[in-house]
């Protein structure tokens, strides 16, 4: 474990030294705003990794106690090879919040990002491939139906992590049936803000805060997980919360993604 743990962090280390190259490529792959790679996404991902470095670090093996004569000893053993897939509005983050964990269980990875966005991850792999032994991780790229399907069904595959959508989502799970092998599954849901009518008692941070989040729903192009899908207002204030709450995302203007 301690070898796993030295390799996570090695590889945090070097996105943080190729932060801005990460970044960039980010931005250009998927279309977000620099700001947000360099200071969000990217960040993200390389806390992840170190997070799970430290996990690593700490875990030991455990007794339990069932009863006076029955002692019961815990041990944490990695599933083999797991197949992981990925959706295209965070690539980076999303590789990382899916390899980390893996990794630092001491499985190998077969990682699919979103054929519209592989740039990131395979600029990832060149920056990071030399830390890892070969064949740990291994990134496919093509059709996500046609991929999702072999990683989902091979016999190899110990198993499956998927992000996206709630009806691709479903095919994977039956897929998965198969050979009976695990699912981990992150898919689309509804995300209401409830608005009541004390929120524009004052003109305040809280109130524009509360104006920020109904905005959110038209940033990423509304592909976030946690992006508002709807919002309840109370009856009293409607008419001037949506008053305001419109010219709110009429104020937002689309720039370089660049400089932005």
């Amino acid at each position: 474990m301690q070898d796993r743990a030295a390799i996570l962090f090695k590889i945090a280390d070097r996105m943080e030294q190729n932060l801005e190259l990460l970044a960039t490529a980010e931005t250009w792959d998927n279309g977000k705003p620099i700001r947000e790679t360099s200071a969000a996404d990217v960040p993200l991902a390389i806390d992840h990794f170190r997070y799970f470095a430290s996990c690593i670090r700490a875990q030991e093996g455990g007794i339990s106690e069932v009863d006076s004569e029955t002692v019961a000893y815990h041990f944490h053993e990695p599933l083999g090879v797991v197949g992981q897939i990925i959706p295209w509005n965070f690539p980076l983050l999303m590789a990382s919040w899916k390899m980390a964990p893996a990794l630092a269980a001491g499985n190998c990875v077969v990682l699919k990002p979103a054929r519209l966005t592989p740039l990131s991850v395979l600029l990832l792999m060149e920056i990071v491939g030399d830390l890892l032994p070969p064949g740990v991780v291994n990134v496919v790229n093509g059709a996500g139906g046609e991929i999702g399907e072999y990683l989902a069904t091979s016999k190899r595959i110990a198993k499956v992590a998927f992000t996206g959508s709630t009806e691709v989502g479903q095919q994977i799970m039956q897929y998965a049936t198969q050979n009976i092998i695990p699912v981990t599954l992150e898919l689309g849901g509804k995300s209401p803000n409830i608005f009541f009518a004390d929120v524009m008692d004052e003109e305040d941070a809280f109130f524009d805060k509360a104006l920020e989040g109904f905005a959110l729903f038209a940033f990423n192009q509304g592909e976030v997980c946690t992006c508002p899908s709807r919002a309840l207002v109370q009856e009293s204030i409607y008419e001037r919360f949506m008053e305001r709450a419109i010219r709110r995302v009429e104020s937002i203007r689309s720039g370089n993604r660049s400089t932005a």
